[in-house]
């Protein structure tokens, strides 16, 4: 009796392997176009925006609220990518005090997707007038110093030196000895510093402030006609889309990046006199929306207050949680555990 030969086997296996291979296909698509289109983590290398996110912290971004971005060409890098992009609908937009994910503005000669990321706090929208005064922040007239465990640079005399046990205590870790006789430097918030005024080892603690104008070569728009540093800057107002400015040889520090670098105009300045495009004009009307961004580090960050206004078409999203976050123990990598889904 001949034994039945079961020629369909071959033909299942290849049909198994075909299924995992659609199911492998589906899966990467579906997590290709959630990172594209809603969400996607991003880790945080540096400290600028300690006391809110910490070096080690996995973000989640969420791109649905302001619209998720897509930017083209994405071949070649070296493409002024001046709106060659799309913007889906967002459903929330962005509010003051908002933590937003971006591409840095000031990195010049790449596309827009290339450029460096980093995470701010959005103080200023399109249209407001933004002031610092005595590191106060005031949006069109009003204090807006809501605390967000904002750290700012303290010196500190102590009775005797301090060590990393004070360090630990007090949890500093930005800053140090300034000289030999027991005076530091700390980058701390507000409710760290009135605890060591209590503390037995500190003799004074001042709150370090620049005085008006002061590095003002250091800060936005790096001019001669403004005097504006970390402490004292403004009034400014943030442009919109379609508003219209008068501009002029002395004010238009403040806007000529927007319209060289991020609307890509020509800009010259003859004879006092402002042209665009080879136009003499005393008017501009911007093409998108900008914002003014903080870090919550504020004496030790590199904000708007630096390089000026974020385009909107340099915003990524807003962060949304934290995943989990790694940090330094012991100069040893481990979890930190009460960050683990941490809401922001």
């Amino acid at each position: 009796m001949k034994k039945k030969i079961n020629n369909n086997i071959p033909e299942k296996k290849k049909s198994a392997k075909l299924e995992w291979f659609k199911a492998f296909l589906i899966a990467f698509i579906l997590i290709f176009l959630i990172r594209i289109f809603a969400f996607q983590s991003y880790v945080v290398s540096d400290s600028k925006m300690e006391g809110t996110l910490f070096a080690g912290d996995y973000i989640v971004v969420n791109k649905l609220g302001f619209g998720s971005r897509i930017v083209v060409p994405f071949i070649n890098d070296t493409v002024n990518a001046d709106f060659k992009y799309f913007r889906f609908p967002g459903f929330s937009g962005i509010s003051r005090n908002d933590l937003i994910f971006f591409n840095y503005p000031f990195d010049k000669g790449v596309c827009i997707n290339n450029k460096n990321t980093c995470f701010k706090r959005c103080v200023a929208l399109p249209g407001d007038t933004l002031n610092i005064v005595d590191k106060k922040v005031f949006i069109n007239g009003s204090c807006f110093d809501i605390e967000n465990n904002n750290k700012y640079r303290y010196r500190i005399s102590s009775v005797a030196k301090l060590n990393k046990k004070n360090f630990n205590k007090y949890q500093i870790n930005e800053g140090g000895a300034i000289d030999s006789s027991n005076v530091y430097d700390f980058f701390i918030t507000k409710q760290i510093a009135n605890e060591l005024t209590k503390d037995s080892l500190v003799k004074n603690i001042n709150l370090i402030k620049l005085r008006r104008g002061a590095e003002s070569t250091l800060f936005f728009p790096q001019s001669e006609n403004y005097n504006w540093n970390l402490d004292y800057f403004g009034p400014v107002v943030v442009p919109a889309k379609d508003s219209s400015f008068i501009i002029d040889y002395k004010n238009i520090d403040i806007y000529k990046v927007i319209i060289v670098d991020y609307e890509n105009n020509k800009l010259e300045i003859k004879a006092q006199k402002v042209y665009i495009n080879n136009i003499e004009t005393t008017k501009y009307t911007f093409k998108m929306n900008y914002y003014f961004m903080l870090d919550d580090n504020r004496d030790n960050g590199k904000d708007s207050r630096y390089w000026g206004f974020v385009p909107e078409n340099h915003i990524i999203g807003k962060a949304n949680f934290v995943l989990f976050s790694i940090g330094n123990n012991n100069k040893q990598k481990s979890f930190i555990w009460n960050r683990i889904f941490k809401m922001l």
